[in-house]
C-alpha cells in the first residue's frame, strides 16, 4: 500500500500512538517498528509495543497523506500539527490546500461525506 514516507519514515516522524493520547510527540529511532513499507518511530517502548499489537489501528489513514486532499483525489503532505482522531482512526491535514487555509476546518464540517470520498480515492490510488 502506498505511504507518505520521508526517507523511509512514516507518520512524519511522529509517534502515532501519542495522537490517540491527545499529546502528539516526535518519535525517535530508539523505538522503531516497520509496518507496510515504512518505519514508525515512537517515544517509548510501551507505545512501540502497543502499535505492534495492532498497527492498523494506529497508522494514519490514507498512508499519512492529507485526508481532505485525498477526498479530492490528491496525495498531499500534511502538517502533523493539524490532525484528528475520529472513530478510532487518525487523520492528518495540511495547513493550506487548494486555497483553503486549514484543511481540517473543512473536514470537520462534513466528515462523513468527505471520508467516503477520500476512502474511494484511496482505493483507486492503491489499485483496489
Amino acid at each position: 500500500m502506498k505511504q507518505n514516507l520521508k526517507n523511509g519514515i512514516a507518520g512524519q516522524g511522529y509517534d502515532v500512538v501519542s495522537f490517540f493520547k491527545g499529546a502528539p510527540t516526535k518519535g525517535n529511532q530508539t523505538y522503531t517498528s516497520n509496518y507496510d513499507g515504512g518505519s514508525f518511530y515512537f517515544q517509548s517502548l510501551e507505545n512501540k509495543e502497543k502499535f505492534e499489537l495492532e498497527p492498523q489501528n494506529f497508522a494514519p489513514q490514507y498512508g499519512g497523506y492529507c485526508a481532505i486532499a485525498m477526498s479530492e483525489g490528491a496525495a498531499a503532505d500534511p502538517n502533523p500539527k493539524s490532525w484528528e482522531v475520529r472513530e478510532g482512526k487518525l487523520y492528518f491535514f495540511t495547513r493550506k490546500l487548494f486555497g483553503i487555509i486549514d484543511a481540517k476546518r473543512q473536514w470537520v464540517k462534513n466528515p462523513i461525506e468527505l471520508r467516503g470520498l477520500a476512502d474511494a480515492e484511496w482505493k483507486k490510488m492503491n489499485g483496489k
